[in-house]
This record gives structure tokens, sequence and C-alpha cells, in this order.
């Protein structure tokens, strides 16, 4: 029999999972004391995840999405290093990961991703032998299936959740949560080697929000669409701001775009509605 995380340990992750996706329900519709309610629920989950499943000794959480549930979660600091190393050695040992099975599976790209382990997220997504998205497309799959395997439903999301890596990270446009419903749009993609290009577009109710980036040899470009009445943050891969121009131009702090600092390897914009054309060197 395929090895499996323990039913407990999935349970408690879900109760996590809805207890703080209930809390900020709660928030956006003013209902504060629930909201404060169910946080604490949240935080009592994720604390007995903490105590009863990770082992101090190896320094996880368990395969098969011990780990990826408890970084979703939240990890305290100094576990974190021990934690990332031991994701990293059972994607390793697992050849190629897609052993997470369907809850690890919907968090597992966007975990890598956001822990500094992109490139192996995209390898992931990439692969074509059992079990991934890949060999589906080789069996002409043109739709998600129940199991890796085929079998069961040929029309099922079961491990479809993973696909939002391809918009929320490596082309990167993201809904703010604060601001929902598009009023405020965060763009920070992801490149990977091998990727030219990536494109994504929603049709909002205030219009169309859409990311296109193009990484040449040289140059890293990028459009964005924001639609009218709102506004975005925009992620620009980049050393230095004196690098990026828009629409060929030096960027000059403006009431529609305006220069918000230096975050983790990007120059960081606040703009207005309308459409943007950044560019800026391409980095190693």
């Amino acid at each position: 029999a395929k090895e499996l995380p323990p039913d407990a340990m999935v349970h408690t992750f879900y109760l996590w999972r809805s207890a703080e996706l209930t809390a900020r329900t709660a928030q956006a519709l003013g209902k504060t004391s629930e909201a404060a309610e169910y946080d604490e629920l949240a935080e009592r989950a994720r604390m007995a995840f903490q105590e009863r499943f990770f082992d101090e000794e190896g320094g996880t959480y368990g395969p098969y999405g011990g780990n990826v549930f408890a970084l979703k979660m939240g990890v305290p600091e100094a576990q974190k290093p021990r934690v990332l190393a031991a994701l990293r050695k059972d994607i390793q040992a697992s050849d190629g990961p897609l052993d997470t099975g369907i809850f690890g599976t919907r968090f597992f790209f966007e975990v890598l991703s956001d822990n500094g382990m992109h490139d192996l997220a995209y390898e992931a997504m990439n692969k074509r032998s059992f079990p991934s998205y890949g060999s589906w497309i080789e069996q002409g799959a043109p739709t998600t299936r129940e199991q890796w395997s085929g079998r069961g439903s040929r029309n099922h999301p079961m491990f479809g959740g993973g696909i939002v890596w391809l918009y929320r990270k490596l082309a990167g446009m993201n809904v703010d949560p604060e601001q929902p419903g598009y009023r405020h749009t965060v763009f920070r993609p992801q490149p990977v080697a091998d990727v030219t290009f990536a494109t994504y577009s929603n049709e909002t109710l205030l219009g169309t929000a859409g990311i296109r980036w193009e990484a040449g040899e040289d140059v890293f470009s990028m459009h964005v669409e924001v639609p009218v009445g709102s506004t975005a943050t925009v992620h620009v891969p980049a050393e230095a701001p004196a690098d990026v121009t828009e629409s060929g131009q030096a960027i000059v702090d403006g009431p529609n775009l305006s220069f918000k600092g230096l975050e983790d390897g990007y120059a960081v914009y606040s703009v207005a509605s309308g459409e943007y054309h950044f560019s800026a060197p391409a980095l190693d």
C-alpha cells in the first residue's frame, strides 16, 4: 500500500485551515469577536500540530505532505532551516516529488516557491514521468483526473489545486486579500530557467487584470494591466531602481506610478489603473 500522512495530521491541518479561513471571512464581514474566536481556534490547532508531529531528532514533520502542511501553517523560525532541508531531502528521495497526495499537492508548489525552492517547484511542474501533470499530458488528458494513474473520473479536481502555482507564482498575479475583488492586485513574477515568457489575465468586475513577462538574454520585460478603479503593487526583478524603465523612460515618481523600495531582488512600485511596460537588465 502507498504510504500516506497520518489521518490525524491531515485532520489537524484542515481544522487549522478551516478555522483560519473562517476567521478571515468573519473579519471581512466586520464580525470582530467571531474573527478573534476562530483565530484562537486556528492557533490552537497549529500549536497542536507542532507538538504532535514535529520530530525533534530528524527536524521534520514527515514525508508525504507533512513538511508541506507545517510550512503552510508556519513553523518556528528556529525549526525552519531543518524543515526546509528535510523537505528538500524528501523531494530528492522520491525522485521528483508528488508523493504528497491530494492534500499536500494542493500546497506543494506554492510552499516551495515561497521558501526559496522555486526551481524545484518548476522541475516538479515540468515533470513528465509518473506521477505528474506531464504524465497526464503524455496520456492525452485535456482535463485533470481523479488519480495519477488515470483511474476514476477523467474530469476531476483532486490534484488540480497545484495548478494555481502557474498564475500565482510563475506568472505572478495575486489578489490582495485585504482589498479583494481585484481592487488591489499584486504582480510578482517568479521567472525560472528555460521559461522565456508567461502570460495570465482575468476578466474581473472592474475590467481586465493581467500580466505578460518575457525573459530575454539581456532584458527582462513585463507588461501589466490594472483595471479602472483599482490599484496595484508591481515587483520588477531588478538590482536597483535606476535599472528599471517604464515604456522606455526613466521612472519619475508621480500620482500614477511611484517607487516603494527594494525587496528580495525586486524593485517595487505602486501604480494606479492603466497599462505599464517595465524593463530591466536580466538577472543572472
